[in-house]
């Protein structure tokens, strides 16, 4: 004859459970996941003031080294300015548009792919055309800055794919533009017929 079980012959957390009131396991659940939010923020609070004192050490000894330096006529240095941490840490931007570039050696590659490219990297998300439109100009901006600083260079020739974007490459010693390879083959055949005019028969 099977005998029934009683609910003393349950494991007491499941008595427990079957005699608590909704009311209570919500009191229960809520105070468990506020005792590991308040775990959490005692970290992250942890983890702010450590880096908090790893700022303060940096910046007084650059404001130490910087303070005896001459300042330009009309140059003031900004109090604070709020770096945002988009594409990751400061410089992050502009390694990226190199990768992208290196990758895209010799070739090179047009702003709007090369955009898109870090983009994806970064994982970027445009809330609206208008922000997609002012992240391509601050990428070409840094093109024509990394361009000023002899890192990149623009050829002349626009990208197929993305309706009239410039195309760019790493800078090189042994990098030539298609301009000056024009140049040079104008200045060769230049030379070649200079040559035939001025030789004579044997």
């Amino acid at each position: 004859m099977k005998v029934p079980m009683s609910e003393a012959n349950f494991p007491l957390s499941v008595v427990e459970r079957r005699r608590t009131s909704p009311e209570a396991k919500w009191l229960i659940n809520e105070a468990a996941a506020l005792r590991g939010e308040l775990a959490r923020n005692v970290a992250h609070q942890s983890r702010l003031a450590k880096r908090e004192a790893e700022i303060r050490k940096t910046l007084a000894a650059i404001e130490l080294v910087a303070a005896p330096l001459p300042v330009p006529a009309g140059a003031d240095a900004p109090e604070s300015v709020h770096a945002h941490f988009r594409y990751g840490r400061r410089g992050r931007l502009n390694e990226l548009l190199l990768e992208g570039l290196s990758r895209a050696s010799p070739k090179g590659m047009d702003s709007r792919s090369l955009a898109d490219w870090v983009a994806t990297c970064c994982d970027l998300k445009f809330v609206s055309a208008t922000d997609l439109v002012d992240y391509r100009r601050l990428v070409s901006r840094r093109l024509r800055h990394l361009s000023t600083d002899g890192k990149v260079e623009r050829l002349d020739r626009l990208g197929a794919e993305a309706r009239g974007a410039r195309v760019w490459r790493l800078a090189g010693k042994n990098n030539v533009t298609l301009g000056e390879l024009a140049e040079l083959a104008a200045k060769v055949e230049e030379s070649v017929c200079t040559s035939d005019e001025g030789g004579g028969g044997v």
